[in-house]
């Protein structure tokens, strides 16, 4: 009896010692280091390339001014004609209505275009003659002109202007389409009566403007654009 006794109570002690140490402490989870975002790299400027010598150089201007080339002939200088334009055609080309156009569309107002005014009809409210030469068979036919009665009014005209004292201003910008007999008929005309003159450079490779031109050593511009007439004005103009 007390050997079983013994033995229930070693057993009973038994069980509670693995009642005791089975319980264990909960696994814990494993702490992560937090991961860092690396912040973002300042942006630069772009790089630039300095100048050679560290100079700043300066964007290349128009050209522009009395910097037009003159085939050794004077040239114009700004504000060299003053007052009321009359533009008129010598030889009825189509260059007259060019120039007139142009200095329309550039807001110019202080101007007349009579393509076929007479010496009768030319006053003092003008105080400037632009002659623009081109001859035109089509043109003059269409004005009821021949080369003959067109010679007659030009001569006649430059005549009356001559009387009046007005600057006279000698184009030919039709370049080489403008150069044949009859063009260069009134040509030999008109240009040695100018004062000045503003000739598109295509329309001169045999140096016939600039030899009549040459005798009186008149201002002259030789462009290289129709277009660039109205800016030639327009500084003749003081512009």
């Amino acid at each position: 009896m007390k050997k079983f006794i013994v033995l229930v109570l070693a057993l009973a002690m038994v069980l509670s010692l693995a009642a005791c140490g089975g319980s264990s402490n909960p696994t814990q989870a494993p702490t992560q280091t937090p991961q860092t975002t690396a912040a973002p790299a300042p942006t630069q400027a772009p790089e630039t390339t300095p100048a050679p010598g560290g100079e700043t150089t300066a964007a290349p201007q128009p050209q522009g001014g009395g910097e037009w080339e003159t085939k050794g002939l004077p040239a114009l200088t700004q504000g060299c004609i003053s007052g009321k334009l009359l533009i008129t055609s010598v030889g009825q080309s189509s260059e007259a209505d060019t120039v007139a156009n142009l200095l329309k569309r550039a807001k110019f107002d202080n101007y007349t275009q009579l393509n076929t005014v007479t010496a009768d009809a030319l006053s003092s409210s003008y105080n400037v003659l632009v002659m623009v030469v081109g001859g035109s068979s089509k043109g003059l036919g269409g004005a009821g002109l021949d080369q003959e009665k067109e010679t007659a009014r030009v001569t006649a005209l430059i005549d009356k202007a001559k009387e009046l004292n007005l600057q006279i201003v000698c184009m030919h910008i039709g370049g080489t389409d403008r150069r044949g007999t009859m063009s260069d008929a009134f040509i030999r005309l008109a240009f040695p009566a100018a004062n000045y003159a503003i000739v598109l450079k295509e329309g001169d490779t045999d140096d016939l403007m600039k030899s009549i031109l040459a005798d009186k050593n008149v201002p002259t511009a030789y462009i290289d654009r129709q277009v660039e007439s109205r800016d030639v004005l327009a500084f003749m103009l003081g512009k």
